[in-house]
């Protein structure tokens, strides 16, 4: 991997292996050195040094890297089952992390909040767990698949503190599924598809606002302090969960084909609540980010 504009680069071996118990069954292992850039924000932010000068200093910013272990068992019960059991590690280094040793911040946190700092390549991580897998392959019509993890996440900064990464939700789990009615109509050229997907997982790590010792919010606005660095990661507020439903419905002609889609991302509007935020209007002057409501999205596609 060649970044051309800073002239950063690196080789990254693969290797994989794969052990065949018998016609139903095998192992495998693998390993992998991956490298990833930083989102372009990262090279081109504008920093005020101890002198009161704009400098850029992240335009030589190197890769994140990371070593990836993966080691699984599979079983398939027949053409169209098949269930999985993997055990992984990544460990990470030259992780992006602010240039100050009293910092928690590492760009790994990066969709949940970023900010325009001097970066330096010293920090590390680790991210680690099992995850499992059913999962019927669309046979009659007819798909599903059930997937859990158990994992960690956590990273080091300057400050030398291991902290979770703000995605360190603990452990999640998805279940698809689809049935697809065809032939339907007089002329046996219309279908109709029903998917289903539920996510249940542990709510995202935040940062919480300064508090008191009885735990009554003692946020400053006037000198800007609102946040208690020292613990942040450290807790969530709530579990998540979301429900999506699409339903498709297609009109094939000879030269033609029509499509109607009805995704509805979040059916039961659960809204857990992610990270808070100081608001003087709120009871305890607390306010909260929550996740999305209900969102329907109609869409029609034309095939020819």
């Amino acid at each position: 991997m060649n970044v051309l504009y800073n002239k950063k680069s690196t080789i990254e071996p693969r290797i994989a292996v794969n052990w065949k118990l018998n016609s139903t069954s095998s192992f495998h292992a693998g390993y992998g050195l991956h490298s990833t850039m930083e989102s372009v924000h990262n090279y081109f932010a504008k920093v005020e040094n101890a002198d009161g000068i704009i400098i850029e200093p992240n335009k030589d910013l190197g890769l994140l890297k990371a070593h990836h272990f993966v080691l699984g068992y599979e079983k398939r019960f027949s053409k169209n089952l098949m269930a999985k059991v993997e055990l992984y590690y990544q460990g990470l280094y030259d992780l992006p992390v602010e240039n100050l040793d009293t910092s928690y911040y590492a760009t790994i946190n990066e969709g949940v909040e970023f900010r325009y700092v001097d970066l330096v390549n010293k920090g590390t991580g680790k991210n680690y767990g099992v995850e499992f897998t059913l999962e019927r392959f669309l046979h009659n019509n007819f798909y599903f698949m059930l997937n859990g993890s158990l994992f960690s996440s956590t990273y080091k900064a300057l400050d030398g503190i291991e902290r979770n990464t703000a995605f360190n939700g603990e452990y999640l789990i998805n279940f698809l599924t689809g049935k697809e009615f065809v032939k339907l109509g007089k002329n046996k050229n219309k279908s109709l598809s029903l998917n289903l997907k539920v996510f249940y997982g542990g709510g995202r790590k935040y940062i919480p606002l300064l508090r008191d010792a009885d735990g009554n919010v003692a946020v400053e606005p006037e000198q800007g302090r609102f946040w208690d660095y020292s613990n942040a990661y450290k807790n969530k507020l709530e579990d998540m969960m979301q429900v999506a439903f699409l339903v498709s419905y297609k009109i094939n002609k000879p030269k033609v084909t029509h499509e109607f889609n009805l995704n509805i991302d979040n059916l039961t509007n659960s809204q857990s609540k992610l990270t808070e935020f100081y608001d003087a209007r709120e009871p305890g002057s607390v306010g909260y980010v929550k996740q999305f409501g209900a969102f329907p999205n109609l869409i029609y596609r034309i095939y020819f």
